[in-house]
């Protein structure tokens, strides 16, 4: 019948009880093979799921072992059964053409399975066990390859408890704090290495269109960049340029490249922007949307904030623009060596971090203060700086963020004669703590959260609140757990930072979300599973350096054809850069 559903009555099957405790192998392939999936509930549904995908990693190790046997076989009699130490160069091969793989697949599997079967055996004993998947276990494997064994093994002994519950953007980036921690020289030479190969390439793509990227430069001028250019596109978009943001952001990379730009500070580049594009046909049937369809309500607030109102003309933006570091502050003291992260883009080593918190005088900067297990106790803004830093710059949107637990912050004042420059900043540091001014909670009734309670939850949450998200909490939502609509009060209990996808995940993808005590986030899908999220240690606890590092001699690229060389290169390279930060949820486009 036309416009009707047909529905037939199917009897509900029942899972083992335990079945999340059965072991992964011969037990549990039997039990999976018994069900039939469309006889589960939805809750069913996900324990099976899991279950399955215990199964499959144990069957990736044991295909990786076999791989490896493979390769290892020797030339002889079969009844001797000859066996290689080392697998040579050709060992893939015959791995290629039993399982009919290309060349480049079979090398990449191959040499896989053999560094986790010699190298990290633990890593391969974790997937045997079900509890860690292929794709974690290449991370372990390609971000660890740089080390030395004895690093990288300690590296995977700490991570490997804690892998399965993080993404795989997550592990990488607690591999590099360890590895940094471990060995700070050789993450500075790793750095320094890489900088010292740094290139701009173009080249066409089979579309007809071009790319043009810059390639291992440094970080911190990379996230200035994408600051300047971001917050110029916002300016453009609240001036009334309908284009998608990312169209505008291209044209000002190529106009801050081609030469189009030169001489001019950011209110003419907006000016020769909007002239460019006035002069250009656009289309006159709303294609593009409206600009209040693209910024959403709360953009406009967000860029006043971050310094470009569509009001006001924007200026040169500092140095900086954009960024957040969040570093220790025994770190900026000189005590130890420990990484500090550029929000969004991942661990830096403690030489960039001084460096940068000097060139960042002119930004705002917070504190937050910990306690014994590295959770936020206090946090606020300090105007002080050290002699030899500049001062604060109103027009600068980077953010400094100093990291100490309670008990250091007291025993550097006990010890001024150790702080050198810092003093005034370590007194204020401790006076604001002894003050116990937490005017956070002054926001009760309003629907958006003051200034102070914004930085708070910033401080707090990290990142978005959804499991495994890395959107900073800066670039998130301010989003109340119980509606504001609904009663819920705007207060640090009732609120959390979630990107704008997974603030539209509560409104329109039928998951709930409760916080069962300030900052603790549980969210309960369509399905009825629960997964809580904990508020993250502003400071991990970070093993010591290895003692004795052999020292590491810096290459340079050698530039004899420097006369011959050019950008455009064809065909494209095959680069492999690390992975990028989260996607910006302020550019999605509002719900709400």
């Amino acid at each position: 019948m036309s416009g009707c559903s047909v529905r037939f009555m199917v009897v509900r099957q029942l899972i083992p009880e335990g079945l999340a405790a059965v072991a992964p192998g011969p037990e549990l392939a039997g039990v999976l093979a018994g069900i039939e999936l469309s006889r589960l509930s939805g809750y069913d549904c996900v324990e099976v799921l899991k279950a399955r995908y215990r199964q499959l990693n144990h069957e990736r190790a044991r295909l990786m072992a076999t791989m490896v046997e493979v390769g290892l076989c020797g030339i002889g009699p079969d009844d001797e059964l000859p066996r290689t130490v080392v697998p040579d160069e050709f060992a893939a091969d015959e791995v290629r053409a039993a399982l009919v793989w290309t060349r480049r697949a079979a090398d990449a599997q191959f040499w896989l399975a053999h560094d986790l079967t010699s190298r990290l055996p633990a890593v391969h004993a974790a997937m045997d066990a079900g509890v860690l998947d292929e794709p974690r276990a290449r991370v372990l494997s390609d971000w660890t390859t740089g080390l030395d064994l004895e690093a990288a093994r300690a590296v995977c002994t700490e991570l490997l408890p804690r892998a399965p519950r993080l993404t795989t953007g997550q592990l990488i980036e607690q591999i590099k704090k360890l590895a940094i921690a471990l060995d700070p020289d050789w993450a500075r030479r790793r750095y320094e290495q890489a900088i010292a190969d740094r290139k701009v390439v173009g080249y066409r793509n089979t579309d007809g269109s071009a790319n043009l990227s810059g390639v291992n430069l440094p970080v911190d001028r990379v996230a200035a960049a994408s600051g300047h250019i971001d917050a110029l596109a916002k300016a453009a978009k609240h001036g009334g340029d309908l284009r998608p943001i990312d169209h505008i952001r291209a044209d000002l990379f190529l106009g801050m490249t081609d030469g189009s730009y030169t001489g001019l500070d950011d209110k003419a580049i907006l000016d020769h922007l909007r002239t460019t594009r006035e002069n250009e046909d656009e289309p006159d049937d709303g294609s593009y949307g409206s600009a209040d369809e693209d910024c959403g309500s709360g953009d406009r607030g967000r860029a006043a904030q971050d310094g470009c109102p569509a009001d006001e003309p924007a200026q040169r933006s500092p140095a900086g623009a954009g960024m957040e570091l969040r570093v220790r502050l025994s770190t900026l003291l000189g005590h130890d060596q420990y990484p500090a992260e550029l929000a969004g883009w991942g661990p830096v080593h403690a030489e960039l971090a001084r460096d940068l918190t000097t060139t960042l005088g002119g930004a705002q900067w917070r504190f937050a203060i910990t306690d014994e297990h590295g959770q936020l106790t206090h946090c606020g803004i300090t105007r002080i700086r050290p002699t030899d830093t500049p001062i604060r710059m109103a027009s600068c949107r980077a953010i400094v963020e100093l990291a100490v637990p309670i008990a250091t912050l007291r025993a550097l004042a006990e010890r001024p004669t150790e702080l050198g420059t810092w003093t005034p900043v370590v007194t204020d540091l401790l006076h604001q703590l002894d003050r116990n001014s937490a005017d956070h909670d002054r926001d009760t009734h309003r629907r958006s959260p003051g200034a102070a309670l914004g930085r708070y939850l910033e401080a707090r949450d990290r990142s978005c609140i959804m499991i495994g998200c890395r959107a900073p909490a800066g670039a998130a939502d301010k989003d109340h757990t119980r509606d504001h609509g609904h009663g819920g009060p705007t207060t640090d209990d009732n609120l959390g930072a979630a990107c704008r996808h997974h603030h539209r995940l509560k409104h329109e993808g039928g998951w709930r979300l409760h916080q069962p005590e300030p900052g603790h986030f549980r969210w309960t899908s369509r399905l009825g599973h629960s997964y809580h999220r904990p508020p993250p240690p502003i400071l991990e606890p970070l093993p010591d350096p290895l003692p004795d590092r052999p020292p590491m001699r810096l290459p340079l690229p050698v530039d004899a054809d420097w006369e011959s060389s050019e950008i455009w290169t064809e065909p494209p390279p095959e680069l492999e850069p690390e992975p990028p930060p989260e996607p910006d949820p302020r550019n999605d486009i509002p719900p709400f």
